[in-house]
């Protein structure tokens, strides 16, 4: 199978003109054309002699995912793409409009492993992790549809990022590399069901990421039964590999809610946060559940969800309401599907 460009690191491009025999600064002509050019084909390599290019057509290409539809929202800006892959595969991708803030939330698996009950993702099981390319490819896109006035980027689309490390790490390098995107990793957000071990990796990595941990709620049983991930890794592991994140990178955490009707959005459960995060620097999103998703849950009183805020404003937490943005496309926190 065809190798995408995308998928390879400025220092692994060197390698690869290296081994077919031609100049080191090939590759940094060629990540120039990819990364500040943005072409669509090897054909508008200008500067790259026409054997060096005939030579890479034989094993590599040029691959963004196929545009199969676009959904645009009616109560706002947002966009969502169902975007096919080489393999047949589907993912979604959504670009949320902000102003002059634009970001793109980006899947890193087709499909889903954890099993979160309320996330539409996890009806999908799991299919497999993207490659690197087809990662890079989904913010190259963007870029493409935005006029290159992408600003953030988000990976909370389908799949557990954190499931899928190698691949993810080495699109950020590649997406933030000075000489070719240049795109900040300060802008760059990942988002994680909390998979201990590898936050902890974070911690130690020197990338210079934003951290989202999706919460959900401090009770140890209920989180359990929503999100089968901490069986494996439990609250307390969790809590833990925050304050390890604080500890060595000295940022703080982005703990994100999802508040549920009657589940996790009373008093107590608001004090049962600001207990168990004591130790942790956080913020906290509350994302009030959209209830045209699975019926087995309820989207909270908007009162409720506003005491809920006030009752960790007291405390002293940064704690802010997401507002919804393209739920009536399904393109809101937990409604991707890869639908057709």
């Amino acid at each position: 199978m065809m190798q995408n460009l995308y998928d390879f690191t400025l220092q692994e491009l060197t390698e690869i003109m290296q081994k077919m025999g031609y100049e080191k600064y090939r590759a940094k002509q060629i990540f120039d054309w990819l990364y500040k050019s943005r072409i669509n084909s090897m054909n508008e390599m200008k500067n790259i002699p026409e054997d060096i290019i005939e030579k890479l057509k034989t094993d590599y290409d040029i691959f963004l995912p196929e545009i199969i539809k676009e959904t645009k929202s009616e109560t706002d800006e947002t966009k969502k793409y169902l975007l096919k892959l080489k393999d047949e595969n589907r993912i979604e991708c959504v670009l949320i409009y902000n102003g002059e803030r634009i970001t793109l939330c980006a899947s890193t698996q087709a499909g889903c492993a954890c099993g979160c009950r309320f996330c539409s993702t996890a009806t999908l099981g799991f299919k497999r992790n993207l490659d690197t390319g087809e990662i890079v490819s989904q913010i190259m896109l963007a870029m493409k549809m935005t006029d290159n006035k992408l600003t953030n980027v988000v990976f909370m689309g389908m799949g557990e990022p954190l499931l899928n490390r190698d691949n993810l790490y080495k699109a950020i390098l590649i997406l933030s590399d000075k000489n070719g995107l240049n795109f900040s990793q300060t802008r760059i957000t990942v988002s994680t069901a909390g998979i201990v071990p590898v936050i902890k990796e974070i911690a130690e990595s020197g990338l210079k990421i934003n951290l989202a941990i999706s919460l959900i709620t401090a009770d140890d049983e209920m989180r359990s039964k929503l999100m089968p991930i901490n069986l494996k890794y439990p609250l307390k592991e969790v809590i833990r590999a925050a304050e390890y994140y604080n500890k060595k990178t000295g940022e703080c955490i982005t703990f994100e809610c999802v508040l549920f009707g009657g589940i996790n959005d009373s008093e107590k459960d608001a004090i049962n946060l600001v207990e168990k995060l004591r130790k942790v620097n956080y913020k906290i999103n509350l994302i009030p559940y959209n209830d045209s998703l699975n019926k087995e849950f309820t989207k909270p009183d908007d009162d409720k969800v506003k005491k809920f805020q006030r009752i960790l404003k007291d405390n002293g937490i940064k704690v802010f309401i997401r507002k919804e943005k393209g739920a009536d496309i399904k393109a809101a926190c937990g409604q991707l599907a890869a639908e057709g």
